[in-house]
């Protein structure tokens, strides 16, 4: 049996991202629902570094931890194959 491949893993990685996208939005138009004002107030300048920090909570870490997701899937995969489909 083989591992995921590269392209598995970022096509799985990229899934992640979108998915945290989805539920960023989702979680910002409720708490815009619930409050009745955006969530999040006006920009200014020194919120910079903040925005760059979102956006690594927001698309880096998701692509990381779904390409390791991919990894264990596969190796489990690979094991119960392994354990299972030979008798």
């Amino acid at each position: 049996m083989r591992e995921a491949s590269r392209r598995e893993r970022s096509l799985i990685g990229v899934m992640f991202v979108i998915a945290a996208i989805l539920i960023t939005v989702v979680l910002f138009r409720s708490l815009e629902i619930m409050r009745g004002a955006p969530p999040l107030s006006a920009p200014k300048a020194e919120d910079g570094f903040l925005f760059f920090i979102g956006l690594i909570a927001v698309v880096v870490v998701p692509y990381l931890m779904g390409t390791r997701v991919a990894r264990v899937l596969w190796r489990s995969r690979t094991r119960f194959y392994r354990t299972y489909q030979h008798r």
